[in-house]
């Protein structure tokens, strides 16, 4: 057979369409590298340099990143606003449950989404934003 018609043997660590759609699913949906290159069965610097070479894949990559940062940032909105329930316990029993909110993650996407308004930039007496 010659070099050119040479075809290579697909592996189990073969980068294959499925595998890198399963990556960019997996993305989209945790943020993590890692974790997205792992539940797909590949390396991390595979999925790096695929990255480099590949223009489709490179755009893939950056709207499962936008919509992962999209969805982090609802349920961050979500916690701050409604609070995350934490259970009371008292003598190895359960008692009750609480609600929490956490004002300093609340300041945070305040301080994202109002930067004019929120940041510690804007609070000084020459701004006309400040209350």
């Amino acid at each position: 057979m010659s070099a050119s018609i040479r075809r290579r043997r697909v592996t189990a660590a073969s980068l294959t369409p499925h595998k890198l759609a399963a990556f960019l699913r997996h993305l989209e949906a945790s943020g993590s590298v890692s974790l997205a290159a792992r539940h797909a069965g590949l390396a991390r610097n595979t999925v790096y340099e695929r990255r480099k070479v590949d223009p489709a894949f490179a755009l893939g990559w950056r709207k499962a990143i936008a919509m992962a940062a999209e969805t982090l940032r609802d349920l961050a909105i979500a916690r701050a606003c409604d609070g995350t329930e934490r259970v009371l316990w008292r003598a190895g029993r359960r008692v009750g449950t609480i609600r929490e909110y956490d004002n300093r993650l609340l300041m945070f996407l305040l301080r994202t989404l109002r930067p004019e308004i929120y940041s510690r930039r804007a609070n000084n007496p020459d701004n006309p934003n400040n209350f």
